[in-house]
């Protein structure tokens, strides 16, 4: 093979595209002499959804400490690793900063500058600042990438790093969009954002408007910031340590809601090397692994559940006793619904909630049991991945896990920092911020004043009236929904199909364990990987970066893709079949390079 001049085409140039490039780079010149790497992405190749412009009070979820793009310590990389800064290193600030999202975007920005300059001479890389419209089969069984820009670019292996995407509307969403439509002259402040990213679409939403924001999470922080902060607001310290906020005069009124009632938990200070985590003493690989041979796919709740609450109880009681068990258990217990209650009663459990919850951060990771229960729950994901992904679960247990207890894991071990807390007690203080309606919340459209009605079964005060509703989330990956051209086009050609396990499609595309697609006839597509977030539906929770120093999600998906490179274009190849007139990929790529 070493003779043999290689083409490699990676479609989305953001950390997991970065992820692929780095195994590359690290492996050559061990399987080839000549190597030529497409990066396809519109954008400049690194930041991805992190963009450098964004404003700096839209911040990370994760300290600076614990990421990085370089692999220096993963005990799974093979090849030589390429050195690189941490990005509190890069940043020069204490390992517990949480920085901006647009400082991780610079920062990911120079990792990729720093692979180009150590790429091997072998390599060459070429950028193209476009999206991949259609992608082509060949007779050789290579592939034709048609660009937006009009070039093309043929390749010998693909890797799909594409990351979020958008959905067409739903029925449903269409609904509400012909609601604003007919009613908008009598209410000229109606609008409907079915998604709140980018935010910018948020700067029409006029001063004094009411707003609904649907959600109470990580999407909703920043749609609330950018409503706030962002407008010119001011949050003021007080010698108690508490904020105030000061309005700057252009914010809407916002009322958040969510049908579970939940709210973010936030982020304990960190007391952790990135090396310390939880090894479990119940949810262990053995004891999955006999679960397997008892019961074949596993019931989350009744088989997986129990060991993971038993884990979660284990990590609370090594930082110190514990007065209540089923204050840790809670972590991973739904609300109960109780007896209907006033609007203003909701409101104030969830501000005494944050404050309590302030207290337990402010404790830290390695003395607030809850809290370090709740990062053994973010220590522990590798093993649900173990126990859920390729169909480890039955069809309505994954349903169940995807609808219920994924989000509820996110919210407690996946949110923000403290400092968000802090924010939205002082918002909520203002008047500015508002509960829109109890846990079971639903927004009905109103022809008759039209406005959206936020109400509540298990509210017994009156509803509350808005003119915007803003969905404050990230669409999942739903293949069949996704208006990306490359999207249709490989569900067209049948060279990839959505994920399913039985009747439950929780999204993505169906892939192998080393992340290659699943065409439509069940068949493994031998040179094209999937990694991310369009994977999300066979594996779980793939939005995250890698950590310095330990084994890392994203660098062993990395590596298996890139093993499955070196394998198929190792392996002999058949004559291909192809006519006279049937281009390869070396005099494509070469033409359009």
């Amino acid at each position: 093979m070493t003779s043999k001049h290689v083409s490699i085409a990676i479609v989305g140039g953001g950390p997991r595209g970065l992820s692929v490039l780095e195994r590359i780079c690290g492996l050559s010149p061990i399987h080839w002499d000549s190597l030529s790497i497409h990066l396809i992405d519109p954008n400049h190749p690194g930041p991805g959804a992190h963009h450098p412009s964004q404003p700096s009070h839209l911040l990370m979820n994760t300290v600076a400490g614990q990421v990085t793009m370089f692999r220096t310590g993963d005990s799974k990389a093979a090849g030589q690793p390429i050195s690189g800064p941490s990005l509190a290193e890069w940043a020069g600030v204490p390992e517990n900063t949480y920085l901006p999202r647009s400082v991780l975007g610079r920062y990911l920005a120079h990792s990729y500058r720093i692979l180009r300059r150590q790429a091997p001479d072998t390599i060459r890389i070429h950028e193209h600042r476009a999206t991949a419209q259609t992608l082509r089969a060949l007779r050789d069984r290579s592939w034709v990438l048609n660009l937006s820009d009009g070039a093309i670019v043929a390749a010998d292996f693909v890797f799909l790093t594409t990351g979020h995407g958008t959905n067409h509307p739903t029925t449903e969403d269409q609904s509400v969009q012909q609601f604003v439509a007919d009613h908008h002259r009598a209410n000229p402040r109606l609008r409907y954002i079915r998604n709140c990213y980018p935010l910018q679409k948020l700067d029409t939403i006029e001063p004094g408007a009411r707003v609904a924001v649907r959600g109470m999470g990580l999407s909703a922080i920043d749609a609330v910031a950018s409503l706030t902060v962002g407008r010119g607001g001011r949050f003021v310290p007080g010698s108690d340590g508490e904020l105030t906020y000061r309005p700057s005069g252009d914010e809407p009124r916002i009322h958040v809601y969510s049908r579970s009632g939940r709210i973010f938990s936030p982020r304990a200070v960190n007391q952790k090397t990135p090396a310390d985590v939880y090894r479990p003493s119940f949810l262990t690989a053995d004891e999955l692994r006999n679960l397997r041979l008892t019961n074949g796919r596993l019931d989350f709740e009744s088989h997986l559940l129990p060991l993971l609450r038993a884990d979660l109880r284990t990590a609370a009681e090594s930082v110190g006793g514990i007065s209540d068990l089923r204050e840790v258990e809670s972590v991973l217990r739904r609300p109960e619904p109780g007896r209907p209650r006033m609007l203003g009663e909701y409101q104030s459990a969830l501000v005494d909630f944050l404050g309590t919850d302030e207290r337990r951060a402010a404790e830290g990771n390695l003395r607030n049991p809850v809290k370090a229960a709740a990062d053994a729950l973010r220590d522990l994901r590798d093993e649900l991945r173990r126990a859920v992904e390729h169909r480890g679960l039955t069809p309505a247990s994954h349903q169940r896990f995807c609808q219920v207890y994924a989000p509820m894991m996110n919210a407690v071990a996946a949110g923000p920092p403290a400092s968000r807390s802090l924010e939205w007690r002082a918002l909520f203080g203002s008047g500015i911020l508002r509960l829109g309606a109890g846990p079971g919340a639903t927004a009905r459209l109103d022809p008759d004043s039209a406005e959206f009605v936020l109400e509540s079964a298990l509210q017994s005060s009156p509803s509350t009236r808005c003119d915007v509703l803003v969905g404050a989330s990230v669409d999942p990956f739903l293949p069949e929904q996704d208006t990306s051209p490359l999207t249709r086009s490989l569900l067209s050609a049948g060279h990839a199909r959505p994920f399913a396990n039985g009747w439950f499609r929780p999204g993505g595309f169906d892939i192998d364990t080393a992340g290659r697609l699943i065409d439509a006839n069940g068949s493994v597509v031998p040179n094209i990987c999937a990694l991310g977030h369009i994977t999300e539906g066979p594996h779980y929770f793939t939005n995250m970066l890698p950590a310095p120093g330990i084994d890392s999600r994203i660098t062993a998906d990395a590596a298996a893709a890139v093993q499955a490179m070196v394998d198929h274009l190792l392996r002999p190849q058949r004559p291909p079949q192809h006519s006279t007139t049937a281009a390869g990929p070396s005099a494509l790529t070469e033409r359009q390079a």
